[in-house]
């Protein structure tokens, strides 16, 4: 699960919209009992495998599995080797992985960055690393004009040759960052981005270490591009700061910018495979199961441990993939609609691999049904799951009658309870969400263990996985065997895909 939003827009490519009229066809076609053949594959998820999976994946030699790193590809290789294992299909071509360009971008020393800030009163130069970082797009990013203090949920307007200013508050940093600003941006000429920061110390200081180590994007840096910087609004020289809160005109005020990066190309891998469908017509739809294998690889040493295992976030998400793959594997005959499963990379760096994916499909985007993604399932509760998303689709509905049908899993299943922390847009499913894939995310939350280095896999609550598991199974059964296919609340389409209302 990533700590920090990351950036990058998608396009949406073709999807169909379908109305909340098809949600009772989809919940109506439900069965009584599953078959002895359905039980017998849900059999197949069980807590002795899910601790073998997980053993390998959350032990010390992965070394926190970051993106890019040999143990994150030694994760890939062990996933593709259970697809294979269980008679999956290769979902790229004739390679279980799908590996995708990305470049590690290494911040130059302090006295290569600059923010300087001209007003009415005289130049006011800031600290690198202590009042302002950057964000890289570029090796060189060289910029200089007047500033213009935009609203960041807003239209812009006149910003070309501008440095465009927005301020940010703990309430609205997540979803402007995620939901359109560097969108809006490509539209302009703007001199350069300034960001200003309202938000708590800690929260700033969490964001300034995630910036200010190597940043990583997917495909290749461009050579120069306008220059983006951070700044706490208590940094900004007097008079200023009033400007950038009331939204005021900034007339006398300008800006002088100025960043370099080294920059190394590598790849980083998602792994995929699939099982065809078995229904003529309805094979050529995908329903998509998906968790991130990755995590943060060493770090800071806590009590003597530098290594985040990441057990929770997200082994225990990629060893449940692996055992409904399996499940499904087993089932006599498979669902009526193609399943796909992939374990993707680069969440924690800014949801990478499932953005890569969303703009290179293996299996179209328009003929993917809904995705079912898991991300930390392993901790918290023992008898409730958090999916987020049920409100917008019939398949809110349909995960709660499958629930409810297999009372023996003692898994109830809730709304998101934590609005204001944007998980909705923190995890993989956001990326088939906004090119207008119907999603359900089952999550647990996090706790004390999260991005610790103790996120171990002895703290992982194996029976809960696996009746989670099971749950997704039986829904995934579902929705893969429907005549229907699962339909958006039109307003839910509106505001996550079209984002023409909130």
């Amino acid at each position: 699960m990533m700590g920090m939003a990351g950036k990058g827009q998608r396009i949406v490519t073709g999807a169909c919209v379908l109305v909340l009229a098809g949600a009772a066809p989809l919940v109506a076609q439900m069965q009584g009992a599953p078959s002895a053949g359905v039980e017998a594959a849900a059999s197949t998820i069980t807590v002795a495998d899910m601790k073998i999976h997980m053993g390998v994946i959350a032990h010390d030699s992965m070394r926190g599995r970051d993106t890019p790193s040999p143990e994150l590809m030694q994760t890939a290789q062990y996933v593709a080797d259970r697809f294979a294992e269980f008679g999956l299909a290769p979902g790229n071509g004739d390679s279980y992985l799908q590996l995708y360009p990305i470049s590690s971008i290494v911040p130059a020393d302090a006295a290569a960055h600059e923010l300087t800030i001209q007003g009415p009163d005289g130049e006011t130069r800031l600290a690198y690393g202590e009042e302002f970082f950057t964000l890289h797009d570029a090796r060189l990013a060289v910029g200089e004009g007047p500033l213009a203090v935009v609203d960041a949920e807003s239209e812009f307007g006149d910003v070309d040759g501008k440095v465009v200013t927005v301020l940010l508050t703990a309430e609205n940093i997540r979803p402007v960052l995620r939901g359109g600003l560097s969108e809006k941006l490509g539209t302009h000429d703007p001199a350069g981005v300034l960001i200003v920061l309202d938000i708590p110390d800690n929260f700033f200081g969490q964001l300034k270490s995630f910036l200010s180590g190597t940043q990583t994007r997917v495909g290749e840096v461009d050579e120069e591009s306008f220059p983006a910087a951070f700044v706490a609004l208590s940094s900004l020289p007097p008079g200023l700061a009033e400007i950038v809160t009331s939204a005021a005109d900034a007339n006398g005020w300008s800006v002088r910018m100025r960043s370099e990066a080294s920059v190394s190309a590598v790849n980083a891998p998602n792994t995929i495979g699939w099982i065809e469908g078995s229904d003529p017509v309805l094979k050529d739809e995908y329903l998509v199961l998906t968790a991130h294998m990755d995590h943060v690889g060493v770090g800071r040493p806590v009590d003597g441990d530098s290594i985040y295992n990441g057990a929770d976030d997200d082994a225990s998400g990629t060893v449940t993939i692996i055992e409904l793959a399996q499940a499904f594997a087993a089932l006599p005959v498979p669902p009526r609609r193609s399943i796909v499963f992939i374990t993707v990379s680069g969440e924690e760096k800014g949801l990478l691999g499932s953005a890569w994916y969303a703009d290179h499909p293996t299996f179209p985007l328009a003929q993917t049904v809904a995705n079912l993604n898991m991300d930390m399932v392993g901790r918290n509760w023992t008898d409730t799951i958090v999916v987020i998303g049920k409100e917008e689709s019939s398949l809110g509905p349909l995960v709660e009658q499958v629930s409810a049908r297999h009372a023996e899993l003692d898994m109830a299943v809730i709304d998101d309870i934590w609005p204001e922390e944007g998980f909705y847009s923190r995890s993989d499913h956001y990326n088939f969400a906004k090119n207008g894939v119907p999603i359900l995310f089952f999550f647990n939350g996090t706790h004390d263990d999260y991005h610790r280095p103790s996120d171990h896999a002895d703290l992982i609550a194996y029976d809960k996985m696996s009746r989670i598991g099971k749950l997704v199974f039986y829904l995934g059964y579902e929705v893969a065997n429907a005549d229907e296919r699962p339909a958006w609340r039109p307003e839910a389409y509106n505001r996550v895909v079209d984002k023409t209302s909130e």
